[in-house]
């Protein structure tokens, strides 16, 4: 009998396939627009929120940055002024870094060596552990746990063993609060309660004997006075009192900063005199009597009313050493960003949290469209592959195999996820940082991390063609194991 020899049927090129997925593309130019809509429009709220959300949570770390920075000379005012509680010691040591100026100097106050700074930051942490537990509970619980006691009186109430009961009966009844320490821990926690308030009364000690070293110099003057010259000789009195005041960074800011508060005052209490509160109410058309202070600070944004007011200011018999037109615009302008900071602070109080950022609520959102997406390209290819019954039965019937035409449906479904990624995660990035422009103006523009974006940009295009191609598995494989004689007979 004659054999028959069957060659394996060749493999067209990438090359050649990518051809023919093209020109099908081309040829149904409509219908796949409409895919391409679809990924365009989900890509693009996947990049709109990520865009959002990578922006709040750069704009939320420049703004605690640069809002802290603000707050140094308010931070210096109190430490000069008091040596603080044994709470907020405890607080300030548990919080701080080993290599900061604030750990240092509590090391000098306390008298401690490394060893020991360490072991007495460690216990302070675990302390703070328990307050920050207690203070989360709602007034019911907390009462139930520890009655009315807070602070330090925490601790001195557990240490008692029938009020430890009561703390740990309450605890198991409450089934919806969940304390993430062994009682061994809080044990030990609490047995090293007696040393940390007697290492905490040293320190206020020395912080006490600190101040008085400084009030002996102060001479009628208040602290923000002083402190306005603290790049001198009150800088170097703070030094020798036992305080970590840097004279290179610290000494020169917080002067700036008293400076501006005591020109602030002094503006915010020339509002009392005649001359300026006539110049305020004849610009803004009102009765002197109904002028304040925040009007004010409106117009002396402007340097043309900022001369006429210091005009009247000196008219009145006020001080105005060290004040001139453009230091009334500055400070102006400086309380603009101030608010502007603040505006930020309250917008951005949940940035971080979730999975990228997102949140909850979003996350899940996210997911449902990203869902619905893959559905609209899978109905779509679906259509597609109907559509070309008779050009899969013909392609079959020159020998294409199975293979092939199912590479040929996911190519084509990958193109179109790419040109709807790339579009769509424009589109989204372009909408997201209108929007938090829109929201926290210009004067963070600095803070909006480019490259971050990009990266995301890069991965929603990416995710895109991932989705279409994922999308397009089972239309394509239905194509593939389509038989050509049935798809003839189709019309």
């Amino acid at each position: 009998m004659k054999s028959i020899n069957i060659a394996d049927q060749p493999w067209l090129s990438m090359r050649r396939t990518i051809s023919i997925t093209v020109d099908g593309i081309r040829y149904r130019l409509f219908r796949a627009s409409v895919t391409v809509a679809v990924i365009v429009v989900a890509v693009a709220f996947l990049m709109n929120i990520l865009a959002e959300s990578l922006i709040k949570r750069s704009v939320a770390s420049n703004t605690r940055e640069r809002i802290d920075t603000s707050r140094v000379i308010y931070n210096w005012s109190a430490k000069l002024s008091s040596p603080g509680s044994q709470e907020s010691i405890i607080i300030e040591v548990a919080n701080c870094s080993p290599d900061s100026d604030l750990y240092r100097e509590t090391q000098r106050f306390a008298a401690m060596n490394d060893d020991d700074m360490a072991a007495f930051q460690t216990h302070a942490q675990k302390i703070v552990f328990v307050f920050d537990f207690f203070n989360s509970l709602d007034y019911a619980k907390r009462r139930a746990m520890i009655h009315t006691a807070s602070g330090l009186e925490i601790l001195n109430r557990l240490r008692t063993p029938e009020n430890m009961e009561q703390f740990k009966l309450a605890l198991s009844r409450i089934r919806s609060v969940h304390f993430d320490m062994s009682f061994d821990e809080l044990d030990a926690v609490l047995a090293k309660g007696p040393e940390i308030r007697k290492q905490v009364k040293t320190i206020i000690t020395a912080r006490r004997n600190a101040i008085a070293v400084i009030n002996k110099t102060l001479k009628g003057k208040t602290i923000l006075e002083k402190l306005a010259t603290a790049n001198g000789p009150f800088g170097d009195t703070i030094r020798q009192a036992g305080f970590i005041f840097d004279a290179d960074q610290t000494a020169p800011l917080v002067a700036d900063q008293a400076q501006r508060l005591l020109d602030i005052l002094a503006l915010e209490e020339s509002m009392e005199e005649r001359p300026t509160r006539q110049l305020i109410a004849q610009q803004a058309n009102i009765l002197p009597a109904d002028v304040n202070v925040m009007m004010m600070w409106k117009y002396l944004d402007g340097k043309r009313f900022a001369t006429r007011y210091l005009e009247k200011m000196q008219e009145g018999g006020l001080k105005t050493e060290g004040l001139t037109p453009d230091r009334l615009v500055d400070l102006a302008q400086g309380r603009k960003e101030n608010a502007a900071l603040l505006r930020a602070e309250r917008l951005t109080l949940d940035a971080g949290k979730g999975v990228l950022g997102l949140g909850e609520r979003l996350g899940w959102l996210l997911f449902v469209s990203m869902l619905v997406c893959g559905i609209g390209i899978t109905n779509a290819m679906m259509m597609a592959v109907t559509e070309r019954f008779n050009e899969i039965a013909t392609l079959k019937c020159l020998g294409a195999l199975d293979g092939f035409i199912m590479i040929m449906f996911v190519l084509e479904s990958c193109f179109m996820g790419i040109v709807g990624g790339v579009i769509g995660s424009i589109l989204g990035g372009v909408i997201g940082l209108g929007r938090m422009l829109a929201a926290f103006g210009v004067n963070f523009l600095g803070a909006i991390p480019i490259g971050d974006i990009l990266v995301g940009m890069l991965m929603s295009v990416l995710l895109g063609t991932i989705l279409a191609a994922v999308a397009a598995v089972l239309p394509s494989f239905k194509a593939a194991r389509l038989a050509p004689m049935k798809a003839m007979r189709v019309e």
